[in-house]
């Protein structure tokens, strides 16, 4: 076997099913208990080099077993980012294992996250996660292979395994894939394999571990051997080094970078051109996410695949997300420069009303605006970096109220950004968790769309019907003063009344019950009302059913407006008792 590089493995799965807990064991990091809500919401690359496979696989494997020099893994914040970080040519993974919690099964976010590497042709495995938690577990004591554990947790509990297990596996196959558990598995060109395990005590790690191994090293030679190629890589965010300054952290994906090299990069502002002053290797399993790093070092160069920290003049422009590419000529660099700025396109499709989104990198841009799609919520505006001054002012003239809102997904909102005048005309929701975002903005739109019908009923008339009640007139003119009863819909002071004939009666001027007035009566509704026009005896008698009266244009209006059933079929008498006389009144 040729000289291999590291493959590229990428965790993916629903929400809270052990990602980053399962990375941690192999990692030897500890960063869970530090995510926001418990989900990943970055990604993060760490190397895994030989020497620790080899410990993690507790003699599965022996040193002349494994070719690879390690692995890359990189801990998706969900399946969206594994769809929106890329290299040319398909996804940034060479290898993904998709995290399954045991006892949740496949959720909706593990069926996209197979659509997504079945569309992208990634090869993969599943770790069943969370098997401590099946009934009947117990405690290994010290590291304990799969198979020990299982037997020694008895028939009882590899049977409760087994058939949740299989669920698993039928839902794989209604998406195309045959699975098994990992050890019943002879081919695996034909087989996805399964292994259960528990990121907590460390069972089943080992087997995952050299399981991935041999998929590497049996079905991806071709792509992982080392080629003379331009060097490529995607940003993964920009940072800020003590001593170093402004640094791209940059996953190399092909090819190398040496000190000195030309390179194009996609910009915040479109890609440009610059040179690698320096290329600095982080910890092989680096520390959690925002904890200071240790013993950067300084190296001359850098083969795929690789995270390096590279810095370079300008760097602080490069975009999350974006690409990073080595060149040798002018003519290259012109070439590379109109490449990257045709590939630069929008993460979203942009309305002439909707929302703004606001992330700290490229690849949360797209997914937070990916996932306004399938809501379906409209994108007016997409930018990675802080919410500003200009973004809030554009915002403030969208049309629609229940638009002008900022989505904000790790980043912050500047101090001026929010004028003292434009608080309560525009709403940021800012979060490390990009669900709660949507749900939260969602909460707010359902709300003021609520105040928005409430007022806009109060300017349209709505449809009412009522009965004077027979022995309760009370005031026989200027104005009319007669009990009623609400018949159908909700009736307000200030509307105009008519006959069954449509005839005009008189204009209600107030409700009045146990001597209180009333701004509004429900159907059902006995009380007082005052008619000013209305003349008992002449042009109104007990007993008479009257109509609210309802404009034309209200009437046309009301037809695409959510009514009740007893104000639609209100609505429909007042359009017969209209159009016995105009055959089109309120078409």
């Amino acid at each position: 076997m040729s000289d291999l590089r590291q493959p590229i493995v990428s965790l993916l799965g629903h929400v809270d099913h052990g990602k980053t807990t399962l990375l941690d064991r192999i990692t030897g990091a500890s960063r869970a208990p530090h995510e926001a809500g418990g989900i990943t919401q970055h990604i993060g690359a760490f190397e895994v080099p030989q020497v620790t496979l080899l410990r993690l696989s507790h003699g599965l494997l022996q040193p002349g077993q494994v070719a690879i020099p390690g692995f890359l893994m990189i801990d998706t914040p969900g399946h969206r980012s594994f769809e929106t970080m890329r290299r040319r040519g398909g996804a940034l993974a060479d290898l993904a294992v998709l995290v399954v919690d045991v006892n949740e099964g496949v959720m909706p976010q593990t069926r996209e996250s197979i659509q997504i590497l079945r569309r992208e042709k990634t090869p993969f495995a599943v770790a069943l996660t969370k098997i401590d938690l099946v009934e009947g577990w117990r405690e290994p004591a010290g590291h304990t292979a799969l198979k020990t554990q299982l037997q020694r947790c008895g028939p009882s509990y590899e049977k409760q395994l087994d058939s949740r297990l299989y669920t698993v596996v039928e839902e794989l196959l209604s998406f195309g894939f045959s699975a098994e558990r990992y050890d019943r598995v002879s081919d695996f060109t034909r087989n996805l394999g399964v292994v259960p395990l528990s990121a907590k005590s460390g069972v089943g790690v080992a087997e995952l571990v050299a399981l991935l191994v041999g998929l590497s090293q049996r079905f991806l030679e071709k792509e992982l051997a080392l080629a003379d190629a331009p060097g490529e890589g995607t940003v993964l965010e920009r940072t800020e080094q003590r001593g170093l300054g402004p640094v791209a952290s940059l996953i190399v994906y092909q090819g190398a970078f040496h000190v000195g090299d030309e390179v194009v990069i996609t910009g915040t502002g479109g890609p440009f051109s610059s040179r690698v002053r320096g290329l600095y290797r982080p910890p092989p399993a680096g520390p959690r996410r925002g904890a200071p790093t240790k013993k950067v070092e300084s190296v001359p160069s850098v083969r795929a695949a690789a995270g390096v920290y590279l810095s370079a003049p300008e760097v602080d422009r490069a975009l999350p997300g974006g690409l990073v590419k080595t060149v040798r000529s002018p003519e290259e660099r012109a070439t590379t420069l109109a490449e990257l700025a045709r590939e630069s396109q929008p993460v979203a499709e942009f309305a002439d009303s909707g929302v703004a989104l606001a992330a700290d990198t490229l690849g949360g841009l797209e997914a937070l605006a990916f996932e306004c799609r399938e809501a379906p919520v409209p994108v007016h505006i997409a930018e990675v970096g802080p919410v500003n001054r200009p973004m809030v002012l554009r915002m403030a003239d969208v049309k629609e109220a229940t638009d002008r809102a900022i989505l904000a997904f790790n980043v912050a909102t500047l101090p001026d950004a929010v004028p003292e005048s434009l608080r309560d005309h525009v709403k940021v929701f800012s979060g490390q968790v990009m669900y709660q975002l949507l749900e939260e903005y969602s909460k707010w739109r359902d709300s003021v769309r609520q105040s928005l019908e409430a007022e806009r009923r109060q300017e349209i008339v709505h449809p009412a019907k009522l009965q004077v009640l027979p022995g309760f007139v009370f005031r026989r003119s200027k104005p009319a003063v007669v009990g009623v009863k609400v018949l159908s819909g909700q009736l307000r002071p200030g509307v105009r009344l008519m006959s069954t004939r449509g005839e005009e009666v008189g204009v209600l001027r107030s409700l009045q019950k146990d001597n209180e007035s009333v701004k509004e009566a429900d159907e059902g509704s006995e009380l007082a009302a005052s008619i000013d026009g209305a003349t008992v005896g002449r042009t109104l008698a007990e007993g008479d059913v009257l109509y609210v009266t309802i404009p034309e244009s209200a009437a046309r209006a009301l037809k695409d407006r959510p009514l009740s059933d007893s104000e639609r079929s209100v609505l429909d008498e007042v359009l017969r008792i209209r159009r016995a006389t105009q055959p089109f009144w309120g078409q």
